[in-house]
């Protein structure tokens, strides 16, 4: 395909563009507080997109989170502030007759946390030996920029698509991917989707459902002198969490899926007390369990499942112990995500299989550990989804965050060439 060395020779001649680029919205701050639930800065990242977007003709479409609109979609994360804070979609018409694609990425970050723990500014985007540093290099404004520079690419070649192309800026991701909600529920569906988070260049198909439960067990209190005749909230509270983790230990011993890790069930969170010599009332864990999609049950019946799994759990734990029988636990579930995967034979997974085989010298296939708006696009847009972005998944949420830039250049080239083949050419 002549693309391949035309697009690569483009990538070098435009090289230090690329990099500014990427550097230039590593300087925009869009860190979010209290992850979304105190809202965020990602405007000043998305006026960078935007504009960049414009440039390239696409028909630019800007709108905040709707509360309202979201909230029928199970996983909704309500009550953040989200004026201010836009989605920036941009949609490049095709001349018709080919399949339509959209490439999604967020341009929210967590914030750096300790500025002193940090070598490189939070905000330089400065490139020192290959990795370029800063906040959201890795997670994930690199896939970002790297899906608007191919379709920059796509322009240079003189190439025109017969499908559309969209591509997605959206913010909220970090707190729980309110973003995507809002693209779906406006009615944004393609014939496939690509999620940039960072995977390393390997191809991701399928990722793991979450809940995260808060779990309130009431004590009795008094001095602990005569702890006998309290009720010690905080060990009633270790009682249902190694129920738990018999039940994450039976998961692990009978679940399986051939891209996936197990099943986990992680403590994230645990409060009760006051002082040492005070008998504890109250104690408050928060868990997050992570589970499989399963190919023989709907997403829905498959969350169903594990939840009533863990209910049973903690129910059997309570009906031990009469403190516990006699005074019930709050259990609910604060947040959470379906199980996401597209079957490995279907088309957009094959064709991605081919892009990359053109470009990479090894194609890997497998999943994400944890989740991801893949769900999302593919749940609730009805949009088969893949996830494929630069950067390294370990280097997410940590002090000096940086991408390797070889490896940013070399998605720009997939991405590119995924665009041609997918959305077909005039």
């Amino acid at each position: 395909m002549v693309e391949v060395t035309e697009s690569k020779a483009l990538i070098q001649e435009n090289k230090q563009a690329f990099i500014n680029f990427l550097s230039q919205m590593i300087q925009a701050d869009t860190q979010v507080a209290d992850q979304g639930i105190g809202g965020g800065n990602e405007k000043n990242g998305q006026k960078i997109v935007k504009q960049k977007l414009q440039e390239l003709n696409f028909m630019i479409d800007e709108f905040d989170v709707d509360d309202e609109k979201i909230k029928k979609f199970p996983g909704a994360n309500l009550g953040h502030k989200n004026a201010g804070r836009p989605n920036v979609v941009g949609l490049l018409k095709g001349t018709g007759g080919g399949k339509s694609l959209i490439l999604n990425g967020h341009i929210d970050t967590m914030p750096y946390g300790n500025r002193n723990q940090w070598k490189h500014d939070p905000f330089s985007g400065t490139v020192i030996d290959n990795e370029m540093y800063g906040l959201g290099a890795t997670d994930m404004k690199g896939s970002l920029a790297a899906m608007i520079l191919a379709a920059e690419l796509v322009q240079k070649l003189g190439i025109k698509l017969k499908g559309d192309l969209l591509i997605q800026s959206v913010v909220d991701e970090e707190g729980g991917g309110n973003g995507t909600m809002a693209c779906v529920e406006r009615g944004y569906t393609a014939d496939g989707a690509i999620v940039g988070e960072p995977t390393q260049l390997h191809l991701q198909t399928a990722h793991m459902g979450f809940l995260f439960h808060e779990i309130k067990v009431t004590g009795k209190s008094l001095h602990s002198s005569q702890l006998w005749e309290g009720v010690n909230a905080i060990d009633k509270s270790l009682k249902i969490y190694h129920a738990l983790k018999e039940l994450e230990r039976d998961w692990l011993m009978t679940r399986r899926h051939p891209l996936l890790p197990g099943p986990t069930i992680n403590l994230g969170i645990i409060e009760g007390g006051v002082a040492g010599s005070v008998v504890p009332n109250l104690c408050t864990m928060k868990t997050c369990l992570h589970y499989h999609p399963e190919p023989n049950e709907t997403k829905e019946a498959t969350r169903n499942r594990v939840v009533n799994e863990v209910d049973h759990a903690i129910i059997s734990a309570v009906k031990s112990d009469s403190w516990l029988a006699a005074n019930i636990p709050e259990v609910s579930i604060y947040q959470e995500g379906f199980a996401f995967e597209t079957p490995l034979d279907h088309p957009l997974v094959q064709e991605m299989k081919k892009t990359l085989d053109t470009v990479l010298d090894e194609t890997v296939v497998e999943g994400m550990p944890a989740g991801c708006d893949a769900r999302t696009l593919a749940s609730f847009g009805n949009t088969p989804t893949i996830i494929l972005g630069c950067g390294n998944p370990q280097h997410c949420h940590c002090v000096d965050e940086s991408l390797p830039v070889d490896q940013f250049l070399q998605l720009i080239d997939i991405y590119t060439q995924f665009i041609i083949s997918w959305c077909g050419t005039d």
